[in-house]
């Protein structure tokens, strides 16, 4: 299996584990050392190590995702295959009463060494994050992106 269909798989159990809370199955996804970055983003971070990834996917998901009533993903690029490395362009859409729809829009890479992610970057265009704290701080105040 090459890294493109081990990336959805991951895609794929990342959902499901959006919606039960089970952590221990991204598990196997992850190498032990592996390196998750958020770039270009309030929230921006760089982890290490495969429990804080996990730990802090969670922290972000339970601080905003999962307070919002509606969350809706969309592709925006095909998925690419270069080596070991697998890029997609997506958007993330987030609805709440009374607030404009909040639209991030990115690109997630994730580079594995053999069959687990070795590193995973989440990069939003330059210029977004002001955009995104502005929408925190005028209509959900109370939410935490945050991943540490």
């Amino acid at each position: 299996m090459g890294p493109l269909q081990r990336f959805l798989e991951y895609a794929q159990d990342f959902e499901k584990t959006f919606d039960d809370d089970d952590w221990s199955r991204l598990e196997r996804h992850f190498a032990p050392d592996a390196v998750y970055e958020v770039k270009n983003a309030p929230f921006a971070c760089r982890l290490e190590g495969r429990a804080a990834i996990l730990r802090g996917l969670k922290k972000s998901l339970d601080g905003f995702d999962r307070r919002l009533p509606k969350r809706a993903l969309e592709v925006t690029e095909a998925p690419k295959e270069d080596g070991e490395t697998v890029t997609v362009g997506w958007a993330a859409t987030y609805r709440k009463a009374g607030a404009p729809p909040l639209v991030g829009r990115g690109r997630t890479s994730a580079r594995y060494r053999g069959e687990v992610i070795a590193l995973l970057v989440d990069e939003y265009p330059k210029g977004a994050g002001p955009a995104f704290a502005a929408w925190i701080r005028d209509h959900a105040p109370e939410l935490d992106a945050s991943y540490g």
